[in-house]
């Protein structure tokens, strides 16, 4: 196997030297690939800050593409995601963006599978750490580190506060947080429900099964 340069390291760690170019970049990779729930058939990634200006160098390429196959970050895959993707008949490319002013370690990934597409904008915080803050357009805040639901709704107040009130007693004390994030333009608002473990198919259908939901998504931790 041909490492792409001395900064590849042997063993089941990935690829270095710096964990915010290649493990949070994996990280960020690999939960919208939990999010999107599909194998990608085409992705776009545009690079912002330092991972448009080392991304190659630093492997932050094959993370994110690696992130994106499914690998985590111990897996030593990673160095052969760009082939493994092309083989996989994966139209796959890298946009380098001149916008400033925006966090260094920052990409935005646009994924597609036959009608079905996602994107989102997270950035790599250091020490294998990412966070996810926006998701379809709504403002979030994921780390990846539990369980999330993500549940899309149609607006209005009393839906919210309906919302609200079935989450409290389906989710209980599994839940760690909820976060509303508005769209009033689009007419759909997000529910984001962090949990401590997984609820029940039964517990899921009870809140897809809501008449005001549209849809609702699954990321398990990384």
């Amino acid at each position: 196997m041909k490492y792409r340069s001395v900064f590849d390291i042997i063993g089941p760690i990935m690829v270095g030297p710096s964990s915010s170019h290649t493990a949070g970049a994996v990280r960020i990779g690999l939960l919208t690939r939990y999010i999107f729930g599909y194998q990608p058939e085409k992705i776009k990634i545009t690079l912002y800050g330092s991972f448009k200006e080392t991304y190659k160098g630093h492997g932050t390429d094959i993370a994110l593409i690696g992130g994106l196959l499914g690998y985590n970050t111990s897996d030593k895959r990673i160095r052969t995601s760009l082939e493994d993707a092309k083989e996989a008949g994966v139209d796959f490319e890298f946009i380098e963006s001149e916008v400033e002013h925006i966090h260094p370690n920052t990409a935005k990934l646009e994924v597609e599978a036959g009608r079905h597409s996602l994107d989102l904008v997270g950035k790599s915080i250091g020490g294998g750490k990412m966070i996810i803050f926006e998701l379809l357009g709504f403002d979030v805040n994921l780390s990846g580190d539990f369980p999330n639901y993500f549940i899309f709704y149609k607006f209005s107040e009393s839906n919210k506060v309906q919302l609200l009130s079935e989450v409290e007693t389906i989710f209980g004390n599994n839940k760690v947080s909820t976060n509303f994030s508005d769209s009033i333009l689009e007419g759909i608002n997000l529910l984001v429900v962090e949990t401590l473990e997984k609820i029940s198919e039964e517990q899921l259908e009870k809140i897809t099964n809501l008449e005001y939901v549209n849809e609702v998504k699954f990321a398990d931790k990384l």
